[in-house]
């Protein structure tokens, strides 16, 4: 393919838009907030890493590279992107003032793969909530900002199911966050489409007394639809699309394009976007935009260059997508009336009650820390591997012979320690403090092989129980609800072998101190 230049492109964006006005939901649909018209995504996911450097490869950062992309945006005839990885400590304005310009809304991952909800050994802390906020705060401001996505795949087995408790734990949080800094901004999970799952997964985030824990919308990244000769019933998005057909909030498909079967051509989008689907889905966005190891691309660019080379694909989506036209509703003549959903029973294949995660609260773990007689010493990192492989080697053997209860979980009982919401460093100094005490204070016992700790004297906070008026306020409801529903799923499945937490896995998670939901 012909080489091509960002010069060349500026000359295609011969249509300026106005600031975009933002988007609202109403029932399971999503509207223009200032004409009512029923808003369809027709996106890309939008992940360029050739040429990043950056331990975050965050692709709105790249100024060059989002003004190139946003040219091809208009060509492309798209009005969103789904980004998944993002840095919060850099500037997006003039990526997201070019996307905007085009007319080009952004779904934006909250989690990257250093800061997310590790499936396996899954944890809600206070470290992870701080660092959402900290994505919500970067992005807030943006007229075209769609939405955020709390977690992509996270739960994507019937072996990992428990990680979900803590994924719909932070959409609690995070929606109240962001209610509390008086804005209107949808929090949304999106799941993997595994038939063992999907419909306990579809279920659950849209399930409970809660609003603030239940999803704002759903995604379903899907590869289904394999082929030209592929058509709505025999790739099974017949099947796929039935479980939303009264469901009470949106459904995007957030990925789709399968590419066993080259070259691809895009057909499923006359389904998503025309009659089979348009009156339940709210559109769906392509897999990728830009050609990387997994062959999905659309075209080929490289970090902070202008260059672009488009692929035949390239053409193939931007013709298909130029003859669909979904016809939608306006939001001042819809209402809605499905309902929430039920929240899945316990089984074999779903092992978390309705029950959730409390709220972290940094101040529960301060005052847990100040209460100690015995902790890490301040020089320990959870960066080091060396230093948490050893600490999770002692923590458990510890545990094997104390009780930890109180800095673990088990979510078919719907049980969550006290302080299992600090984060790995605190967990394993209250463990420490606890064996220290059992030990009554003995010679040693505050010792561990290879990792330096300290006894504490004169605690600041002179026994534990001066944290009680916290956590009261925690399980109170004060700093977020622990249990969604009145029925608990449990209950219905008491004789099923409840899932309890290995204090060996517990302990990896100072080993995976970051946990990786991709």
């Amino acid at each position: 393919m012909k080489l091509l230049t960002l010069s060349f492109y500026a000359l295609l964006q011969s249509t300026a838009f106005a600031a975009l006005n933002p988007l609202v939901i109403k029932g399971s649909k999503f509207f223009d907030s200032k004409t009512g018209n029923q808003f369809y995504f027709k996106g890309v996911d939008y992940q360029p890493r050739t040429g990043a450097s950056s331990k975050i490869k965050d692709p709105l950062a790249d100024t060059v590279g989002c003004k190139r992309d946003a040219a091809l945006f208009s060509e492309l005839g798209i009005n969103s992107v789904r980004v998944y990885e993002t840095d919060y400590t850099l500037n997006h304005d003039t990526c997201m003032k070019a996307f905007e310009d085009v007319g080009v809304y952004v779904l934006i991952d909250i989690p990257t793969p250093f800061s997310s909800i590790n499936r396996e050994f899954p944890f809600w802390d206070t470290d992870l909530l701080q660092q959402y906020k900290l994505k919500v705060n970067a992005f807030s401001g943006y007229n075209n900002l769609a939405g955020f996505i709390i977690g992509n795949e996270v739960t994507n087995s019937k072996s990992n199911t428990p990680a979900s408790a803590f994924v719909k734990a932070s959409i609690r949080d995070i929606k109240t966050y962001i209610k509390s800094q008086k804005l209107s901004i949808p929090v949304g999970y999106v799941d993997n489409d595994d038939e063992a799952i999907r419909l306990s997964l579809i279920s659950y985030f849209n399930c409970g007394d809660d609003p603030n824990a239940r999803a704002d919308f759903y995604g379903v990244n899907t590869y289904r639809w394999c082929g030209k000769d592929a058509t709505y019933s025999s790739s099974g998005y017949d099947d796929m699309i039935s479980p939303f057909a009264k469901y009470s909030i949106p459904v995007i498909i957030t990925e789709f394009g399968c590419n066993t079967v080259q070259p691809r051509t895009f057909k499923e989008i006359e389904s998503i976007l025309g009659p089979d689907m348009e009156n339940i889905s709210s559109g769906g966005l392509v897999y990728e935009f830009s050609q990387e190891d997994n062959n999905y691309g659309l075209v080929k660019v490289s970090y902070g260059s202008s260059d672009v080379e488009k692929l035949s694909d390239f053409d193939t989506l931007k013709n298909v997508l130029s003859s669909v036209s979904p016809k939608g509703v306006k939001m001042s003549s819809y209402n809605p009336s499905n309902k929430v959903s039920e929240c899945p029973a316990i089984s074999d294949n779903w092992r978390v009650s309705t029950a959730l995660p409390p709220a972290p609260s940094a101040d529960a773990c301060s005052c847990m820390m100040n209460s100690l007689s015995c902790s890490l010493d301040s020089s320990f990192s959870s960066t080091d591997d060396a230093q948490n492989k050893a600490l999770g080697e002692s923590a458990s053997v510890i545990c094997g012979l104390i009780s930890c209860k109180d800095v673990s979980y088990d979510t078919v009982k719907g049980d969550y320690g006290a302080f299992s919401f600090c984060n790995s460093t605190q967990r394993s100094s209250w463990i420490l403090n606890t064996n220290f005490l059992n030990q009554k204070g003995a010679s040693g016992a505050c010792n561990l092989e290879n990792i330096k700790t300290q006894v504490i004297s004169n605690p600041k906070a002179k026994s534990m129980s001066e944290c009680a008026k916290i956590l009261t306020k925690i399980s109170s409801g004060d700093s977020g609800t622990s249990r969604d529903s009145g029925k608990d799923s449990a209950k219905k499945s008491s004789s099923k072998k409840s899932f309890t937490l290995n204090i060996v896995s517990f302990f990896a998670i100072t080993l995976i101190t970051c946990g990786i939901a991709f």
